[in-house]
């Protein structure tokens, strides 16, 4: 009856940088019935540690009502999508292209976690490098396998390449603990023959790839990639590749996110509790 109340309102205004995460908590049991602590600290330390006030978008794919309270009421994003599971690549390129193409766009899985001050250092590669399709804030030796290749050859022409083992042995024995794999093997095997390429540009320095799991790119860069990400169900290989053919994939020096897997044990909890406890100042 009558006109929209609502006819003369402006949509809410986005911040230059965005934060988003794809979550998925169906239960409480079985596979899950720890992840509820694991995403609540991934959410808690992407917003608290990024050094800023920035907009947050949160995309689920059907989780359970009690995490869906959670987010809605405790959490409060600014965004709060409530979808049926389409499944994390298909929410991935939706948020992307939801948002301004010059906007930076931050995405993360809903099991990292975010050290004090994250963002920043990741922003500075975006912005000094040239054409960067992706930087993200943990470094993984086995990443250099796959979709890093322009980015390697560029930093052999264009900026100044080190080629040996750079990473932390520990930081690989993390990573093998977050996803169930033997840190014995994969270092003494697996990674046995495998180098990091360490470039520098400008003064600054990365790595000569990034993960999917956590990365920060240009909106515009990260939408055009829906045909890798058809791809990618279960395998992000596809699109790393992608994006390595349209820019720069880099990562930090420093491991500014790590994967915390299914459960935070003792040893991670110290880090977690670190990571909650820190105040940040605003960038």
């Amino acid at each position: 009856i009558g006109q929209n109340p609502n006819r003369q309102s402006a949509a809410p205004q986005f911040s230059d940088v965005v934060l988003t995460c794809v979550t998925h908590l169906p239960s409480m049991t079985g596979y899950h019935a720890r992840r509820f602590e694991v995403v609540k600290t991934c959410l808690e330390t992407m917003r608290r540690n990024a050094g800023g006030e920035y907009t947050v978008m949160i995309w689920d794919n059907e989780s359970c009502d009690e995490f869906r309270d959670w987010v809605k009421n405790i959490y409060q994003p600014d965004v709060f999508i409530q979808s049926i599971n389409v499944g994390k690549t298909l929410a991935r390129y939706t948020l992307a292209r939801m948002q301004d193409p010059k906007k930076v766009f931050c995405y993360c899985d809903d099991d990292i976690l975010f050290y004090p001050n994250w963002l920043k250092p990741q922003l500075d590669i975006l912005t000094t490098f040239p054409n960067v399709a992706a930087v993200t804030g943990y470094p993984v030796r086995t990443q250099f396998r796959w979709g890093c290749e322009n980015t390697k050859r560029w930093g052999a022409e264009y900026g100044k390449m080190q080629v040996g083992k750079f990473i932390p042995e520990q930081w690989e024995r993390d990573f093998c603990v977050s996803i169930g794999r033997d840190p014995e093997w994969h270092i003494n095997q697996y990674t046995k023959d495998d180098l990091d390429y360490l470039v520098e540009y400008n003064g600054i320095k990365a790595y000569a790839t990034a993960h999917h799991c956590q990365f920060i790119g240009y909106s515009q860069v990260i939408g055009m990639m829906r045909e890798g990400d058809k791809m990618a169900m279960g395998d992000e290989r596809p699109f790393d590749e992608a994006l390595d053919t349209v820019g720069l994939r880099l990562a930090t020096t420093q491991r500014l996110t790590r994967h915390m897997g299914n459960v935070i044990d003792d040893q991670l909890r110290v880090e977690v509790n670190k990571c909650l406890s820190t105040q940040v100042r605003g960038t």
